[in-house]
């Protein structure tokens, strides 16, 4: 008995040895949410071009409306042009013109996303803020919304259909069928369907692509009609392979649909993205999209992941071909996990700077939240997943308790 009294007590001196270093360093270096909601303990570094925000969640308000104000802030105090999401590049591509829309019209453009986890208001409020802020100034200065995923096909096969009077080309039966292939791998997911079609497409990206660049149109058309048709090749890319395999593609996709957009937009834009925290994450054993961003933007690239204690998300589940909303509460954060330790050492909204020295505990996986845009259907109950946070982030924005997003208003 004296033994095993001895034993516990040896344990409970080792657990509390590598806690108690980590809470005093976090207490030292905490960022408060300020009116700048952390984004000054960033822009002072000024190698730094595109900051990517995570999000422990899909359906958490509290994380939304902290990226849009802190994209905000770098709009008007840092010169931040692009806010990028975790949407269809060629999908996205409708709300270039924002500033022609109306409500229901930017409501349309969401949905047209595809994607039920971003129809939600706070979007719909920052389309609208991004709109107001272009009124009134020249093209040059508008500040742009883009989508940098490439999961649809059908965002790109109405652009190409749209716009083929505009280079001249009147699409064969053999190319407008590919392109109805395209639609329903879509819709099915097929891999046969993918690996049948794989090498159809990379002849039309060809020819298609000499038409465009042939053409006597703008550069800037040139460039986005190129990314759009790459985008095909990208999306049948990852329906075709491995599930692992997809996801692998998907990522190194993502990163080049970034290059791409400042290809569009400018060398030297500064730009904001949005997504999950798996896919900003730099870890190089994870080759997400944060980690091929780094290689090629190096320190240009910070990416910050999102924590949080407790609090409510916004749900969603596809019932008959139709979304079904609903609020979900997740529960405070088991014992030993980022987010517990973030409550009891700080216990209120900050944000960490992991770019310069830090503990060891950084440098070893950690449990933190990880919350999947499924979460709460059969068979996607998972809460938490391990993480090097050293590797995977420049920095985190702790929330100690989030609310669920909002449901975007019925548009009729």
């Amino acid at each position: 008995m004296k033994n095993l009294v001895i034993v516990l007590i040896c344990v409970a001196q080792c657990v509390y040895a590598q806690i108690h270093p980590i809470e005093n360093w976090v207490k030292e270096n905490y960022y408060t949410i300020d009116s700048t909601y952390g984004m000054n303990s960033i822009i002072v570094k000024p190698e730094v071009q595109i900051i990517g925000l995570g999000e422990a969640s899909h359906g958490q308000g509290s994380f939304f409306k902290h990226k849009i104000n802190s994209f905000k802030w770098l709009v008007e105090n840092e010169g931040y042009t692009i806010f990028a999401l975790e949407a269809g590049f060629s999908e996205s591509l409708k709300l270039i013109n924002m500033s022609c829309m109306d409500k229901v019209a930017q409501k349309e453009s969401l949905i047209n996303l595809n994607y039920g986890v971003l129809q939600i208001e706070e979007f719909v409020e920052l389309i609208e803020w991004m709109r107001a802020y272009n009124m009134n100034k020249s093209p040059e200065k508008h500040i742009m919304f883009y989508g940098f995923d490439c999961q649809m096909s059908k965002g790109s096969v109405d652009y190409l259909k749209s716009g083929s009077h505009i280079i001249e080309h009147n699409f064969s039966l053999e190319e407008l069928s590919l392109l109805d292939d395209l639609l329903q791998l879509q819709r099915t997911r097929d891999k046969r369907l993918a690996q049948r079609i794989y090498p159809l497409l990379l002849n039309f990206i060809s020819s298609h692509a000499k038409r465009i660049s042939d053409s006597n149109q703008h550069m800037t058309f040139k460039k986005t009609s190129l990314t759009v048709l790459n985008n095909l090749k990208y999306f049948c890319d990852t329906e075709r392979n491995s599930e692992n395999q997809n996801g692998l593609n998907r990522a190194r996709f993502m990163a080049e649909n970034v290059h791409h957009i400042l290809d569009i937009e400018g060398k030297n834009i500064k730009m904001v993205l949005s997504a999950h925290n798996g896919h900003i994450m730099t870890n190089p054993k994870e080759k997400e999209t944060g980690y091929w961003l780094k290689q090629i933007f190096g320190a240009k690239y910070y990416a910050i992941g999102y924590e949080f204690n407790q609090g409510k998300i916004l749900g969603f589940d596809i019932v008959d071909d139709e979304i079904v909303f609903r609020e979900l509460t997740i529960a405070p954060s088991a014992k030993g996990t980022m987010g517990n330790l973030l409550s009891n050492f700080v216990g209120k909204d900050c944000l960490l700077d992991l770019s310069g020295s830090k503990p060891n505990w950084f440098l070893k996986k950690q449990t933190v939240s990880d919350i999947m845009g499924c979460y709460g259907q059969k068979g996607c109950m998972n809460r938490y997943t391990k993480t090097n946070l050293a590797l995977s982030y420049d920095g985190i924005v702790y929330i100690e308790y989030t609310e669920a997003a909002k449901r975007m208003e019925n548009i009729h």
